[in-house]
C-alpha cells in the first residue's frame, strides 16, 4: 500500500505533467530535480493528464483569489493596525511584514488551490488510470519540501530585498546588506546543488 488517496495522486499526476514537459523542453527550475527512478514515475504519472492547460488556468484563477483575500483581509488591515502613519513606516519593517503575509499567502494558498483546481478538473478517466505503487508518497511528499523550501527562500528573502534594494533604494546599514549577500549565498548554493545533482543523476 502506498498510502496516496485518488486526490493526492491526480495531484502528483499534474504535477508530473508540468514537470516532465520543462525536462522535455530542454529546461529546469532550480531547486526541482529529481532521480532517474523518480521521472521514470512521474512519465508515467503524466501520461493519464489530458487536461493540463485547464487544471493550469483554473489553478491559477483560484490562487490569484486567494492571494487578493490575502491581501485585502490579511495583509492591509494588518499594515493599518500596525502602522497608522505611513510617512513613518520602518521600511524593514513593512517589508517582513509583505514577506511574512506573502509566505501565509502561498503556503496555505497554493495547497488549496491545487486541492480545489485538481477536484474541479482531474476527470474520472484520468483518476481511475492512475494507480499509486510504492514511492508515490515519498515522491509527493519530496514536491510539497521542494515547494515549501522554494516559497520559505523567495518569500524570506526575495521579497524585502526587492522592496529595500529596488523600491526603496536606500542605504540599508549592515543587516540588510548581510540579508542581501545571504540571498545571493542561497541562490547560489540552490543553483549549485541542482547542478551537483544532475551530474550524479548522468
Amino acid at each position: 500500500m502506498s498510502g496516496m488517496t485518488g486526490g493526492a495522486l491526480a495531484r502528483l499526476a499534474f504535477w508530473a505533467k508540468g514537470m516532465t514537459a520543462i525536462r522535455d523542453g530542454h529546461m529546469e527550475w532550480p531547486g526541482f530535480s529529481y532521480t532517474e527512478v523518480e521521472w521514470a514515475r512521474m512519465t508515467t504519472l503524466a501520461k493519464p493528464v489530458g487536461t493540463y492547460q485547464l487544471f493550469t488556468l483554473v489553478n491559477a484563477a483560484i490562487f490569484i483569489t486567494i492571494a487578493a483575500l490575502g491581501i485585502f483581509c490579511v495583509f492591509l488591515p494588518l499594515a493599518a493596525l500596525l502602522f497608522p502613519v505611513p510617512a513613518e513606516t520602518s521600511a524593514i519593517k513593512f517589508s517582513l511584514l509583505l514577506a511574512a503575509c506573502a509566505f501565509l499567502i502561498i503556503g496555505i494558498g497554493l495547497p488549496i488551490s491545487l486541492r480545489l483546481s485538481t477536484t474541479l478538473v482531474a476527470p474520472k478517466a484520468m483518476r481511475a488510470a492512475l494507480v499509486a505503487v510504492p514511492g508515490d508518497q515519498a515522491l509527493a511528499a519530496k514536491v510539497s519540501w521542494q515547494i515549501n523550501r522554494i516559497t520559505l527562500v523567495l518569500c524570506g528573502l526575495l521579497v524585502p530585498g526587492i522592496l529595500l534594494f529596488i523600491a526603496y533604494d536606500i542605504e540599508a546599514g549592515p543587516t540588510i546588506t548581510a540579508l542581501k549577500w545571504l540571498a545571493i549565498a542561497l541562490t547560489a548554493v540552490s543553483v549549485a546543488i541542482g547542478g551537483w545533482q544532475r551530474r550524479k543523476q548522468s
